[in-house]
């Protein structure tokens, strides 16, 4: 009657769960990876749509935080707080890379977002994703009078 498992059997299981794991665990770290990329894509895209309702609603820009809640950082990596009339970026999370540039005008209604990072995996594959967003976005428009 045999009561625990040879030695043979158990080097072979623990063979087999390193394999398993070698191949696991980068499909993981690229699965991640890859959700970072679409969430800070949605966050960029929720920025823009946040700064178009609150320039078609006041017909001005105004502090950051008034407009919107995603966090922008200033050029220290500090959070901004300030009216993007000085220049923010997306930033990735880690803070180390300024991934997105933005800058407002009041005077035509403009937002500029510039590709600013291109060194860490997260900004390259920002700036592909949002390739159609890195323009200048132009809210304002002409007015008409009538006396």
């Amino acid at each position: 009657m045999k009561l625990a498992f040879t030695m043979i059997e158990l080097i072979f299981v623990i063979v087999l769960l390193g394999i398993l794991s070698s191949i696991a665990i980068p499909k993981l770290s690229t699965t991640r990876d890859d959700a970072e990329v679409v969430k800070a894509a949605e966050e960029i895209r929720t920025l823009i749509g946040d700064l178009t309702a609150f320039y078609t609603g006041h017909g001005k820009f105004d502090k950051v935080n008034t407009m919107t809640n995603i966090t922008l950082v200033d050029s220290s990596f500090n959070k901004f707080d300030s009216n993007l009339t000085t220049k923010a970026y997306y930033s990735n999370s880690a803070r180390t890379e300024k991934c997105i540039g933005l800058q407002v005008s009041n005077f035509g209604g403009d937002l500029n977002i510039s590709s600013e990072g291109t060194t860490s995996t997260l900004c390259k594959n920002l700036n592909n994703l949002l390739q159609e967003s890195i323009k200048v976005h132009h809210f304002g428009g002409s007015r008409v009078i009538f006396n």
